[in-house]
């Protein structure tokens, strides 16, 4: 077994874990949900790591010239799909009433689901998902 794709499996699992309350990311059945998110993680990885010339030259910034903000929006699209299917999945699931709940079961009841207001919407959480995903990398 690849140790970085043992490494990587173990992190997802115990961050989709705290997030969603569910394992991912089988180590010994790899399927394709786990290349998937594996590769919009080291696409992250790659566009974070390089020297973006825009950030230093402003009046350069509208022409994206090395095809950053491309490359986001692609990736931005990618985790709103990954981050919908959980939540979709989330929804059709039945909890228990003395299970205990994770992270988005306290942030949907938040959007309007299960007869609350509507004090955030979708797309407010998934925002909130990746950036504690993003702070528990």
């Amino acid at each position: 077994m690849n140790m970085q794709t043992s490494l990587f499996s173990t992190s997802m699992n115990v961050i989709t874990h705290l997030l969603f309350s569910k394992r991912y990311f089988n180590i010994v059945h790899i399927n394709e949900n786990y290349e998937k998110f594996k590769d919009i993680v080291v696409k992250v990885m790659n566009i974070t790591s390089v020297l973006n010339i825009n950030d230093y030259v402003q009046f350069i910034k509208p022409f994206d010239l090395q095809g950053f903000q491309l490359q986001c929006n692609q990736i931005c699209l990618k985790v709103n799909q990954f981050l919908g299917k959980f939540i979709q999945e989330h929804l059709k699931e039945k909890k228990k009433p003395n299970e205990s709940k994770n992270f988005l079961d306290v942030m949907l009841p938040l959007c309007g689901v299960d007869g609350f207001s509507n004090r955030l919407d979708e797309i407010t959480i998934k925002a909130i998902i990746d950036v504690s995903h993003s702070m528990l990398l």
